[in-house]
């Protein structure tokens, strides 16, 4: 049985693999003379053409940014914490922005996407 559908499903792809049938010159040559002379667009009738989707704009230009400069202490202070809570987690934050600094300098180049 296995053979049996083996040997069907190598026919089966080996046919559609031929295709349809070949067409009579006679044929094409008559469709040919039936199109006709001057192609019209659907799609404007008034002579109007829209593009069928809105181009993306731009990109911009790559700058540097300062986005990863000081991140760790403008971090902090833009968060929800209290203020007495914030203060001396300065003492933490500002020592390892200045020892990440070269890395920050480095990482402006990239952007910050």
């Amino acid at each position: 049985m296995k053979f049996v559908l083996m040997m069907v499903a190598m026919w089966w792809s080996a046919a559609s693999l031929v295709g349809p049938a070949p067409v009579a010159a006679a044929d094409v040559s008559a469709a040919a003379n039936d199109a006709p002379a001057v192609v019209q667009v659907a799609q404007a009738p008034d002579g109007d053409l829209e593009p069928r989707y809105q181009p993306a704009p731009p990109e911009t230009a790559a700058s540097w940014s300062n986005a990863y400069i000081f991140a760790l202490s403008r971090g902090l202070a833009n968060s929800t914490l209290h203020p007495a809570a914030r203060a001396p987690l300065f003492l933490f934050t500002v020592p390892l922005d200045i020892a990440l600094l070269p890395f920050g300098l480095v990482g402006g180049l990239f952007g910050a996407g």
